[in-house]
C-alpha cells in the first residue's frame, strides 16, 4: 500500500508539472528549473504533512496542498517573469487583458 502512496504523488506531480506547462520545447532552462523547485517543493510540503504526527495536519494534508498549488498556479507566469525576466504564452495571455 505504501507503493501505490508514492505512485500517486509522483503521478500528481508529474501532472501538476504537465498543467504548468514543464514540458514546452520553447522554455528557457530557467523557467523549467523554477518549474522544477515549485513542483519539488509542493511534494515535500504534501509528503510532511501526510506524514506528521499531528492529526490535524494528516487530514487536512489534501486540501492544505492543493491550495497551495492552485497559488502556484496562479502566480507561476508572474514568478517566472520576475526571476527570469522571460515571458512564455501564459504570460502573454495575463498581460494582453
Amino acid at each position: 500500500m505504501k507503493n501505490s502512496q508514492t505512485l500517486f504523488l509522483f503521478g500528481a506531480a508529474v501532472l501538476f508539472f504537465w498543467l504548468i506547462d514543464g514540458f514546452n520545447w520553447y522554455l528557457s532552462w530557467e523557467s523549467r528549473l523554477i518549474k522544477v523547485v515549485l513542483v519539488s517543493s509542493l511534494i515535500g510540503i504534501a509528503y510532511w504533512l501526510k506524514n506528521s504526527k499531528s492529526s490535524r495536519l494528516k487530514k487536512g494534508a489534501l486540501v492544505i496542498t492543493l491550495l497551495l498549488a492552485t497559488g502556484v498556479v496562479y502566480a507561476e507566469p508572474y514568478i517566472s517573469h520576475a526571476l527570469g525576466g522571460h515571458h512564455h504564452h501564459f504570460h502573454y495571455h495575463y498581460c494582453s487583458k
